[in-house]
């Protein structure tokens, strides 16, 4: 009896420190502005559990497999324009980032939705003349099919961007409009531009540092919904899919009369999957700097509250021959910069990967302003750069988005096909509970 008592007791002692240690972990940390945690009491004892729960997981769905993640096979269907599931959230977006030292900078991004739903824009910044952009900006929306039917390519309005050499060689096309965003002027276009690179690819979820994530996730409350969402990690990995190539991107544009020869230095990013949804992120700020030393920089901050990722800092330094060294970390905070909606003009912050540390400094030259997502949830202000990292002079972009609470207006969608005007009755009707059985329709946007 005294044994058995013994061990109940033990037992007892251990359930509740167990229970006193959970509860301990799911504290909440002190808001910043009521969004950005700090570091707990308990940062560091959570930041190394996360660490060792990351380089796990990494192992299992990565290292082990890398013989295959390499392939030639794996990585040629990984690169190509992907079929869109029957998930309503299905997407797949190929962007272009470059820049010269000139100042020449140019921005192109295609997403490929359900039923040939395109979101399109592009933007040319030339020294001396100023921004020119895709003429149906701000709104990104452009429709490709009848709507019965599904797009294949990331082709229409256009635009054509297609893989000529798996991982190797794409080509970027576009015949149509472009708008000066100062005069409102239309001009004819024609560009033709092949992005071409022999550097591997940057993997977000597998090359991401380790530290970056275990940070973020150390800063949170480890609650229920928290241990809810570990358990699915793994097929959240699965449905997510975000990799950047740096390269080259080099060819021509005709502008009106004149013909303009661009050689660019610039990055590929490719992103598909199921889980973008626009509406459950607070802010994000992201940079891409080409430096004139033949190097590169990529630099972002996430606020995703309701995916336990209030400030997570994401990036890598690219060197001159292709190599990625994952940044470490970063004293870039949201709420330093441009919180209550307004992007700063000037940015200055600290840089560190595992061999250095870079004192970025960044001037904007000049910017503009698109919405994004179905119902514009969100507002995008893009910014072309001047930058210097460490003394060395570069050019690039960077983007800050804000959530929008004004809607897509009525004279913008007005100009929508029946068949997505039709789409966008019934989601209002499932979001204020007037829909019946026989007005289903068979797809959400």
């Amino acid at each position: 009896m005294f044994i058995l008592a013994t061990i109940f007791l033990t037992l007892g002692v251990f359930v509740a420190l167990l229970s006193l240690f959970i509860l301990i972990l799911g504290r909440k940390s002190p808001l910043i502005f009521g969004k950005y945690p700090c570091k707990g009491l308990f940062y560091q004892l959570k930041y190394w559990i996360a660490l060792a729960v990351l380089r796990r997981l990494r192992y299992r769905i990565y290292q082990r497999n890398e013989e295959l993640l390499s392939s030639a096979p794996h990585l040629a269907t990984l690169d190509r324009p992907q079929a869109l599931s029957s998930d309503p959230k299905s997407y797949d977006v190929v962007s272009f980032l470059a820049a010269n030292r000139e100042g020449q900078k140019l921005l192109v991004t295609l997403e490929r939705r359900r039923r040939g739903v395109l979101k399109a824009a592009l933007y040319l910044w030339l020294p001396g003349e100023g921004l020119l952009c895709s003429s149906r900006l701000p709104d990104m929306a452009h429709f490709t099919t009848d709507g019965n039917t599904e797009s294949s390519e990331f082709r229409g309005s256009g635009f054509y961007i297609y893989p000529e050499q798996s991982m190797r060689v794409w080509r970027l096309q576009y015949e149509g409009e472009l708008r000066r965003v100062q005069t409102k002027e239309l001009l004819s276009v024609k560009l033709d531009l092949q992005f071409s690179s022999s550097a591997a690819h940057f993997n977000y979820n597998r090359d991401l540092s380790s530290a970056l994530i275990a940070d973020s996730i150390a800063r949170e409350a480890w609650n229920d919904r928290f241990y809810n969402m570990l358990k699915n990690v793994g097929h959240i990995v699965e449905k997510r899919t975000h990799y950047e190539q740096n390269g080259t991107l080099a060819g021509s544009v005709r502008l009106g009369e004149r013909e303009l020869k661009l050689e660019l230095r610039g990055l590929r990013d490719h992103s598909f999957g199921t889980e973008r949804c626009l509406s459950s992120i607070n802010r994000y700020v992201y940079f891409a700097l080409f430096l004139d030393d033949g190097s590169s920089m990529v630099l972002g901050n996430l606020s995703q509250p309701s995916f336990f990722l209030s400030s997570l800092k994401v990036g890598y330094v690219c060197s001159p021959q292709g190599l990625y060294q994952p940044i470490t970390r970063c004293n870039f905070e949201l709420y330093s910069y441009g919180e209550k909606g307004t992007p700063p003009r000037h940015q200055n912050f600290i840089v560190h990967t595992s061999e250095r540390a870079y004192f970025v400094q960044i001037r904007v030259e000049d910017s503009a302003l698109r919405y994004v997502g179905g119902d514009w949830e969100s507002k995008v202000y893009n910014q072309f750069v001047a930058c210097t990292v460490n003394g060395v002079s570069g050019q690039g972009l960077a983007e800050y988005l804000y959530r929008h609470k004004g809607g897509r207006p009525e004279a913008v969608s007005a100009q929508d096909p029946e068949w997505y005007q039709r789409i966008k009755r019934f989601e209002r009707s499932l979001s204020n509970m007037e829909h019946t059985p026989e007005d289903d329709e068979e797809f959400v946007f």
